[in-house]
């Protein structure tokens, strides 16, 4: 049985690791919910899309949302709930009108439609292969980037990022971040349509990536501080609740890396291609059939852990002997002698 020592005693658990025990692998336990027949389908920000980039390299079946990144708890919601044949509000929000025809609110805002016909039938057809995409998934991995969301004032849904510019000055879309609450209720309407109308398995991730910038007066680092630490809570919270949901630290791993710098770019934020192959090959490692495993590769780069030295007192000086007492100081004894001749003087003038 694991134990914990300290000065005061010893401690049997059932579980317990010092900080100064941790190793290079994160331990985790492995949960084999991926066979080579599972269809695996990704949501949400960047993990998402890069374990949807390897899947042919290991023969993994299944694809990423098709639609893009979402970010948020409540965008990732809002769209399994209208693969589910939920979230009508989406059809009450009107198209945007831009410069040379119309951009979809809830989709990217690079691709124009000439007009509102054909912006709804290409929606539709999106629609349809999301739909193919995560109705017969067995696997659906969600990962989540931020709490910086904008509101539709016509419909209260959440739009998947800062309205466009040529809509943002007069649609009035409300600012919000996400509380904890809120995100854990999202997640349990998540996985409530996972488990019991997809009937598939639910992982969860948690993107390293920094804020690229805030919305809040903030500085960047104090409100990705923010954002990260809010979406772990409620992660944490959620995954207490449901041991039927699986957790994939791929945060951890760079967050509480020996160098962050050995898997950030040069930008601070972005991860770099040998990096994101081995949080890659980590996650199929856990999850996934010995036959899905990336091949060849390296974590030679990686920085062993090396800061687990117990704290060393500092050596304590021997205190120096207090002084023995002096005799009465020269002023001392020239106030004395004062004070008696003073005395005696008052003494002869009471008495002439």
């Amino acid at each position: 049985m694991p134990t914990l020592s300290s000065k005061i005693g010893t401690w049997e658990l059932d579980h317990v690791q010092a900080w100064s025990d941790r190793e290079l692998v994160i331990r985790a336990p492995e949960q084999r919910i991926i066979a080579p027949e599972t269809l695996v389908a990704t949501i949400g920000s960047c993990f998402a899309a890069e374990l949807a980039k390897m899947m042919g390299e290991v023969g993994l079946r299944g694809q990423m949302h098709p639609g893009g990144l979402f970010y948020s708890t409540t965008t990732i919601r809002q769209e399994l709930e209208r693969i589910c044949g939920g979230w009508p509000e989406r059809d009450g929000e009107p198209p945007w009108p831009v410069e040379g025809g119309f951009i979809d609110p809830f989709r990217d805002y690079y691709t124009i439609y000439p007009d509102e016909t054909e912006l709804r039938r290409t929606r539709a057809d999106a629609d349809a292969a999301a739909n193919a995409a995560f109705r017969g998934a067995g696997v659906v991995v969600v990962t989540l980037g931020l709490i910086e969301t904008w509101r539709s004032p016509t419909t209260g849904a959440t739009y998947r990022q800062i309205p466009h510019p040529a809509a943002f000055p007069t649609l009035g879309a409300a600012f919000h971040r996400l509380t904890v609450a809120e995100m854990v209720e999202d997640l349990e309407r998540i996985r409530h349509i996972v488990r019991d109308q997809l009937g598939a398995e639910m992982v969860v991730t948690t993107s390293p990536v920094p804020l690229h910038s805030t919305f809040t007066p903030l500085d960047v680092r104090v409100a990705n501080t923010e954002s990260k630490s809010r979406i772990r809570a409620a992660v944490s919270e959620f995954i207490d609740a449901h041991h039927d949901v699986h957790y994939f630290h791929s945060y951890e791993m760079v967050t509480t890396a020996e160098r962050q710098s050995d898997y950030y770019r040069e930008d601070g934020r972005h991860v770099h291609r040998h990096a994101v192959r081995y949080i890659v090959a980590e996650f199929l490692r856990l999850f996934a059939d010995p036959a899905l495993q990336l091949a060849d590769v390296d974590s030679s780069w990686l920085t062993p852990i090396s800061k687990t030295a117990p704290t060393v007192e500092p050596e304590r000086r021997p205190r120096a002997p207090k002084p023995t007492t002096a005799p009465a100081s020269f002023p001392r004894r020239v106030a004395r002698g004062l004070r008696r001749r003073a005395r005696a003087a008052l003494t002869r003038t009471r008495t002439a």
